[in-house]
């Protein structure tokens, strides 16, 4: 795995678009996010569950209670 910054990808990106199909490249943006560079032959879309509509909407309705705080907390004492 390498990790680069933002900068160093601008200047040779070439080298790591070819580079990530051998390893890891993790671009480093700041200091709060990364990215991975990953080629098109390595995403795998046959993922059943996350391309599932009824999925999908359903975690979208899930995101909006918990923004508007309707949620219930549960408590698990042993």
């Amino acid at each position: 795995m390498i990790v680069i910054s933002t900068t160093e990808l601008r200047k040779n990106l070439r080298k790591y678009l070819y580079l990530a199909n051998k390893e890891r490249v993790i671009v480093k943006c700041s200091r709060i996010e990364t990215y991975e560079i990953v080629p098109a032959g390595k995403i795998c879309d046959s993922d059943k569950y996350l391309s599932n509509p009824k999925l999908s909407g359903a975690l979208k309705e899930v995101e909006e209670d918990i923004a508007k705080g309707r949620l219930r907390e549960v408590k698990v004492t042993e």
